[in-house]
């Protein structure tokens, strides 16, 4: 099974916004018919789909994803407004393809850059593992480990350390992806790896103490694949493809 991950697209209610100096509409139409050559099963939208939290922004996200041909989700960042994506596309919290199972975590807060997923979610993720053995990738928006940025710290995932704490009790996660740092990320966290994802919007620098865009980054995509091997046992390669067209 092929999954690829979008992230931070940033769109806005009007086509010809710009987020960052970026053509952010254009940069995203780009992407899909990069992601369509690939005949994804599946397409996950990691959160930021759009900057000003418009149903027209959503909209044109959603006919674009369906225009793929393959089922789609996606979940909130910082930036997006989720009533109003539910409105275009309902919020969903479990995929199960091919064996496994993939858990989509809200970590959206009203009026906050920062993210929290919150007792509530925490242990309904916690159930989820509990009940389930199947092997397990796991993505939201805010990333759950610290980052080289210090600036992006502060807005990460609160609870990270009980988000961890959690699934520490389960050896059946196999990966973690997020988004909202604007670059690509690989680190293991408890043997876990996380991964982010380069926005489709602006990068940001991953290393800067201070917030700081690299307006020569390509955007990108990752592909992940998954599958279960004759003798049962879960495999998981993942790569991420720029789009290097100067969009």
């Amino acid at each position: 099974m092929l999954l690829i991950q979008l992230s931070d697209s940033h769109l806005k209610a009007d086509p010809a916004g710009l987020y960052r100096d970026v053509d952010v509409q254009a940069r995203l139409s780009a992407m899909l018919a990069s992601v369509s050559r690939h005949q994804p099963d599946l397409v996950v939208f990691s959160g930021d789909v759009s900057d000003d939290g418009s149903i027209a922004s959503y909209q044109r996200v959603a006919k674009q994803l369906d225009a793929l041909g393959c089922p789609w989700v996606w979940l909130p960042g910082n930036h997006d407004h989720p009533a109003t994506m539910a409105d275009v596309r309902p919020l969903k919290t479990v995929i199960h393809l091919d064996g496994w199972q993939i858990i989509l975590l809200d970590s959206w807060i009203d009026g906050e850059e920062g993210g929290r997923l919150g007792e509530e979610q925490l242990a309904r993720l916690e159930t989820q593992l509990a009940d389930d053995a199947s092997p397990a990738l796991i993505v939201l928006h805010h990333p759950p480990v610290t980052v080289d940025a210090a600036w992006m710290n502060e807005i990460g995932l609160e609870d990270r350390e009980t988000f961890w704490a959690r699934l520490d009790r389960y050896d059946h996660v196999h990966a973690v992806l997020c988004g909202h740092i604007h670059h690509e990320m690989t680190c293991l966290h408890d043997n876990v790896p996380v991964m982010s994802v380069p926005a489709i919007a602006a990068q940001f620098v991953p290393d800067s103490p201070d917030f700081a865009v690299d307006s020569h980054a390509p955007g990108g995509f990752r592909l992940v694949r998954l599958s279960i091997d004759e003798a049962q046992r879960p495999r998981l390669s993942t790569r991420v493809e720029y789009l290097l067209s100067k969009v």
